[in-house]
């Protein structure tokens, strides 16, 4: 009797484990379609990356100083004929923020202050991408808002030139590898910095 219900026991139990290895095989065979076209996507992309990794590191080395009209008159005119005359595949949208960020993370800047407008945020991504440290005019101190808040978790040291200590915190964070924010300065840089 033991035998006969230890092995309808056993067959239930494979009943259920082919049941969900059915269930399994049918969810992998609708991601199979998924994953083919994202070999697809990634293949076509492959083939652009060149130029809109181009296009994105010269937005960010020329664009920054203009606004926005003059930014569209460069990209378009200059940077994009420019690739077409000289047969640079890139993507047709041309979208230098597509390279530079994506919108988990504009939604975090967003978040800490940044507005959500096209300038703001490609403003955001020449900031977050550039090699060089940025001087930024922000007369409606949205920009200084948003630095405090996304550098805050990193200890960011805010000082001003008037401060007579703005030497030794800009040296106390240099060594504690801290970023500092350097707020109102004037039209001449002391020579210090």
């Amino acid at each position: 009797m033991d035998d006969k219900n230890n092995a309808i026991m056993e067959s239930e139990k494979c009943e259920r484990k082919l049941n969900l290895a059915q269930r399994l095989v049918g969810a992998l065979g609708s991601e199979q379609e998924k994953w083919a076209q994202s070999i697809i996507d990634l293949g076509e992309y492959l083939n652009v990356v060149i130029g809109d990794v181009l296009l994105a590191s010269a937005f960010v080395s020329y664009v920054g100083p203009f606004n926005k009209s003059f930014r569209d008159q460069i990209i378009n005119d200059n940077f994009v004929g420019f690739f077409q005359k000289n047969n640079i595949p890139m993507s047709p949208s041309a979208n230098p923020l597509s390279v530079l960020s994506d919108e988990a993370t504009v939604a975090g800047w967003n978040n800490f202050g940044l507005p959500p407008d096209r300038v703001s945020t490609e403003n955001g991504s020449i900031l977050t991408n550039s090699a060089r440290y940025s001087l930024i005019i922000d007369p409606q101190l949205q920009g200084v808002t948003w630095l405090k808040k996304t550098w805050e978790s990193a200890d960011l040291k805010v000082t001003r030139l008037s401060n007579p200590k703005m030497p030794k915190i800009i040296e106390f964070a240099v060594e504690g590898g801290q970023p500092v924010l350097i707020e109102n300065m004037e039209n001449s840089i002391d020579a210090v910095i």
